[in-house]
């Protein structure tokens, strides 16, 4: 063999040595100064490279953690195959790029991640700034593929760990000049469920993509701990599917465009006492399309189905507010501040729901405003509407439930979405039982209702602010009974029974108005004074209803009024009478009482000048009250004592004694005769005769009259 071929077999032979054994060294050398080269120590358990394909294929990496300790990335297998030939016209070619068995191990503390060590390494200044511009990086990537990946995020803020399963993406070709869309699709599995799948098209010239992603059986007790922060809640539960079209351009993220269908199985949310506090059986939404760049939100289709919330006020908040954590204040400015920034600067914002519908909806009521639980159930709710526009002149709002299994409720609520101070809101309550809130008559009114059945419609329009609200009530069969007094003390019970027409049914007109703007205006308040004025005004005054029975004037029926000197009733007050009989036959159970009211000082004198009037009369032929000053002659000759008055004459004629009697005389006869008057009239009354008490205050400067007092007959 000639030394030249000797010398080139050994060449050859140092060559395919050194190809030998490349890879390993590139391997320790990677291995020994990874810390330098990028930033963190790396292991590679096997190197390899084919070079007649031209495929480098790598096994057990592993990239640890800042602390050189724990593992940050690893992966079974990386296998590359290049076209090196390529470079020499500046391109990049890669016929396959596979990954298997990679596993992320990502955490967060505060704000900082386990990655931010390396951002900082890359992003580091040059030593030198290239001024040239860079040429266009040309690339061709094929047969893309990662398997049997596992990302695991450990948020230690919340003490929480999300794991992604079984990760795969396979995407054919990547390309720098290629005119058709790229694709990738995505597998992943959730490690308690489910899975997450997208397919995504990209075209690498010009940016535009669209990607199609499903979730499926997504369970959310997952991300519970994440709730926390916003929520103080036992548990989240529930089981989230979707289909997603994301459609967009890189270049210009913002303008991307969303629309799908997003629904959740057997929502539930509880609280610290692990109660149910809001659920749905499902709840479902098409959406049409969010544009957030646009601020436009449209939804084709809302539904909640079996929805349930359970509310419980008392005199301070509420439990949504302590679960969600609202700070009323701090909530107040928050709202104010929003409602400057609708007013100037969110014009823009466009919503629509072309369909809202809730079915079946389940409402738990609680209180304690009175000291005591006060539960109340609504049941088989139901609300639909037609389209919900933001930009409309108009939505209807259409909602009925039941009312303790019982009661019916409907309401309809129009209302213009550009200007909330205008509205329409119709209610209609039926069959609602008023044992239902005993608890609160009995604590307000000072009365527990026994039975009856409440009728209520109401309807309120709201123009600029301003309120009028007409109130229709209708109790039919009410039946109550006094307990101990209650915080306003009303006298429902009487003011009830006053008010029952012939067919038991109490009938109530409540209007209301005030304008919304005015911080005083409370219409609860205003509802429930001017109910309250109601009763009370029908207790204190039940002439005033108890007329309309026999169609007279109230005004005269609050007394009878009689002259000092009279014992017997005259033809009016003896109409009076009867209509009063008229009264309390055609209201069972009614009591009646004419009270005897009269200043006795002033019927005495009344009755001395009478006495003496009568004898005047006798003497004389002339009646003294036409003949006053013949009359005073009358008494002056009579006593012919200059010093005295007339009537301290008249008294010399007719001691005070007699007078007293006299006057003793004159009630008990017109008491007697008024009683005649009833009994004669009728065989059997109630109406009573309250004898005069000379004791009472309202006797000074009364002329005889019969105050005319209205009550319930004791049961």
């Amino acid at each position: 063999m000639s030394k030249g071929k000797k010398i080139l077999i050994g060449i050859l032979v140092i060559i395919l040595l050194v190809l030998f054994f490349l890879p390993g060294i590139i391997k320790d050398y990677a291995i020994n100064n990874s810390k330098e080269l990028i930033g963190r120590k790396i292991d590679i358990k096997e190197l390899h490279y084919n070079y007649l394909s031209s495929t480098a294929k790598v096994y057990n990496f592993k990239m640890l953690e800042e602390n050189n300790q724990d593992e940050f990335i690893k992966f079974d297998t990386l296998i590359v195959n290049l076209e090196p030939y390529k470079l020499l016209f500046n391109e990049t070619v890669i016929e396959q790029f596979y990954i298997d068995g990679l596993t992320v191990n990502t955490t967060l503390k505060d704000s900082v991640f386990n990655f931010d060590d390396l951002i900082a390494f890359h992003t580091q200044e040059n030593d030198t700034v290239t001024t040239e511009e860079s040429e266009t990086v040309k690339y061709d990537i094929s047969n893309i593929e990662l398997k049997n990946a596992n990302f695991f995020f450990n948020n230690k803020n919340v003490d929480h760990t999300t794991h992604i399963d079984d990760f795969s993406i396979f995407m054919d070709n990547i390309s720098w000049n290629k005119e058709e869309k790229s694709n990738a699709d995505i597998k992943f599995n959730f490690k308690n469920g489910g899975y997450l799948e997208t397919s995504l098209n990209i075209n690498p010239a010009d940016g535009d993509y669209d990607a199609q992603v499903t979730i499926n059986n997504l369970i959310l007790d997952p991300f519970y701990k994440y709730a926390l922060e916003y929520a103080d809640i036992n548990s989240l539960k529930g089981i989230l599917n979707s289909k997603i079209l994301i459609e967009g351009n890189t270049n210009n993220p913002i303008n991307t465009l969303v629309s799908g269908k997003v629904n959740i199985d057997d929502f539930a949310l509880t609280d610290k006492n692990n109660k149910e506090v809001i659920k749905s059986k499902k709840i479902s939404s098409a959406l049409k399309l969010i544009d957030y760049a646009n601020a436009t939100y449209e939804l084709d289709s809302l539904t909640l189905s079996t929805p349930y919330i359970y509310f419980e006020m008392d005199s301070i908040t509420n439990n949504l507010v302590k679960l969600f954590k609202v700070d009323t204040e701090d909530n107040t400015l928050a709202n104010e501040e929003y409602k400057t920034q609708i007013d100037t600067t969110a014009t823009g914002l466009h919503y629509t729901i072309n369909n809202f519908i809730v079915k079946d909806g389940i409402m738990d009521y609680r209180n304690n405003l009175t000291g005591k639980n006060f539960d109340y159930h609504l049941n088989d709710i139901k609300i639909n509407s037609d389209k919900i526009d933001s930009q409309a002149d108009w939505v209807n709002i259409n909602a009925n439930m039941l009312l303790n299994n019982r009661g019916n409720l409907d309401a309809k609520l129009g209302y213009n979405p550009q200007n909330l101070d205008n509205l329409n809101l119709g209610i209609s309550i039926e069959k609602f039982q008023l044992s239902d809130i005993n608890i609160y008559s009995q604590y307000y009114m000072g009365h527990s209702v026994l039975v009856g059945d409440f009728y209520y419609y109401s309807t309120s329009k709201l123009t600029n602010a301003n309120l009028i609200s007409e109130n229709q009530l209708l109790v039919k069969n009410p039946k109550v009974k006094n307990e101990k007094n209650g915080l306003y003390s009303l006298p429902l019970k009487f003011a009830l029974f006053i008010l029952k027409d012939k067919n038991n049914e109490v009938r109530l007109e409540v209007p209301v108005r005030g304008n919304l703007n005015n911080p005083e205006i409370n219409i609860g308040k205003i509802v429930w004074t001017t109910l309250k004025n109601r009763i009370t005004g029908t207790a204190a005054s039940p002439v005033t209803t108890l007329s309309t029975l026999v169609d007279v004037n109230p005004k005269d029926y609050e007394e009878l009024v009689f002259k000092y000197t009279d014992t017997i009733p005259d033809e009016n007050n003896i109409k009076k009478l009867h209509k009063l009989l008229e009264i309390e036959t055609l209201k069972k159970g009614l009591k009646i009482e004419l009270a005897h009211f009269v200043d006795t000082d002033l019927q005495r004198d009344a009755i001395v000048f009478s006495e003496l009037g009568k004898k005047y009369f006798q003497e004389k032929n002339k009646n003294y009250l036409e003949d006053q000053t013949g009359f005073q002659n009358y008494i002056n000759t009579k006593v012919a004592i200059d010093s005295l008055s007339v009537k301290e004459k008249a008294y010399t004629l007719i001691n005070s004694k007699t007078a007293d009697s006299l006057v003793n005389i004159y009630n008990k006869t017109l008491e007697k005769n008024i009683t005649t008057a009833l009994t004669t009239a009728k065989d059997s009354t109630n109406i009573t005769v309250k004898s005069l008490d000379i004791k009472q205050t309202e006797n000074v400067n009364s002329a005889p009259r019969f105050k005319i007092n209205f009550d319930l007959l004791e049961e």
